[in-house]
């Protein structure tokens, strides 16, 4: 698992990403060195302290930041939902959840001002510290300073205009109003984000070559992550097209067989598993109780298959989005990413109707894609 449950807050699941780990360890590390060059007398277990406090407090900080997105994003019409906490918010995902502009502006922007609200609190608590005096008052200063120095950063360095930044975001919604296309929007922010990217490469590359800097390999790095975003987000703004005005109903697996909720794997997993997308309907008589999936299955060592019944492992209907024939594709394919789901039962009129998995939603790309090809100049 690439992200560790944390805590629920305001109605969301908070997991924080693994690469925290390492980010902490280089922030406590950092810290406890400048105490050390500072303050040589200190003992090593007080900069070990000051390291973890200050390490921990950032991560409390980029919490916030993403907690101000998904309230934010809430309010503009986004289910509450996961909330993983990156590095940097570098995860923003092409996919809207807001319904407006103005939403995703707003949700885009509530990040980054909740950053720099809280690096100029600091800041200004650790000036009132220097005045203050004492040992305790400008050694409690100067830890406030790296937290606010840190936020003031990450707030900053988000309004980039540039996926997977916020300021990509804010760009993302500009272009959508102006257009009203939020497909000509991610193009925007994509080409936009080119740019800003081998402009940032460039001039690390220059800082490189001139001063052997660390902080032009830095520069050159961002850069380089910047422009494969972009890249990134242009391959998304071509599916969106793809997906344009096609619906469940056309994707979607008609001819499917339920198993009960009482059987056990053996009697039917292998066949699961050997189907492209596999994903089965649970039922309990003739009502939908859920669904289950070869990743599910998977994860049942084979000696247990006849111990285990489909019930056991089953996602239930309640915890299943609902999704209809007439439900666009583009939206179905966003529920199954969100969910980790490989299929989602297709329900119409309280009946199920069919399966509609990723192979299904890969495989309507693929034939519009080819179809647009053939269409195209020869």
């Amino acid at each position: 698992m690439s992200a560790l449950p944390l805590a629920r807050l305001f109605g969301f699941e908070i997991r924080i990403h693994v690469s925290w780990a390492i980010i902490l360890a280089v922030i406590a590390v950092t810290v406890v060195s400048e105490v050390a060059t500072i303050a040589p007398d200190s003992d090593p277990i007080v900069r070990w302290i000051v390291g973890g406090v200050v390490a921990g407090a950032f991560l409390l900080s980029a919490l916030a930041h993403e907690l101000g997105h998904a309230i934010a994003s809430r309010r503009g019409g986004a289910p509450g939902r996961v909330l993983v906490v990156y590095f940097f918010g570098g995860a923003a995902s092409p996919n809207l959840e807001t319904r407006s502009p103005r939403a995703e502006i707003v949700a885009a922007l509530a990040g980054p001002v909740v950053s720099l609200v809280i690096g100029g609190a600091l800041v200004a608590v650790a000036a009132a510290g220097g005045v203050v005096g004492g040992d305790l008052s400008r050694a409690l200063g100067q830890i406030a300073l790296v937290v606010g120095i840190l936020n003031l950063v990450l707030g900053g360095v988000n309004l980039l205009p540039a996926f997977p930044l916020d300021g990509g975001r804010v760009v993302r919604a500009i272009a959508w109003w102006r257009t009203g296309d939020a497909t000509s929007g991610l193009r925007t922010s994509a080409r936009i984000g080119r740019w800003l990217g081998i402009g940032l490469g460039v001039l690390g590359v220059g800082l490189i070559l001139r001063m052997d800097s660390v902080d032009g390999l830095m520069l050159a790095l961002c850069g380089w992550f910047i422009v494969s975003s972009a890249r990134a987000l242009e391959r998304s703004a071509s599916l969106e097209d793809l997906l344009r005005g096609v619906l469940v109903e056309d994707a979607m697996d008609t001819d499917i067989t339920g198993v009960p909720a009482t059987m056990t794997l053996d009697t039917f997993a292998a066949q699961v598993l050997d189907t492209p997308g596999g994903t089965v309907p649970v039922t309990d008589g003739h009502a939908l109780v859920g669904v289950l999936g070869a990743r599910d299955i998977r994860r049942i060592r084979r000696a247990d298959w006849p111990s285990t019944r489909a019930g056991d492992l089953m996602r239930t209907t309640e915890a299943l989005p609902e999704v209809a024939p007439s439900t666009s594709l583009r939206a179905a394919r966003d529920l199954l990413e969100r969910s980790g789901l490989d299929g989602l039962p297709v329900m119409d009129a309280g009946r199920l109707a069919g399966i509609v998995t990723r192979r299904g939603v890969a495989k309507a790309i693929h034939d519009r894609a080819i179809r647009a090809g053939a269409a195209g100049p020869a």
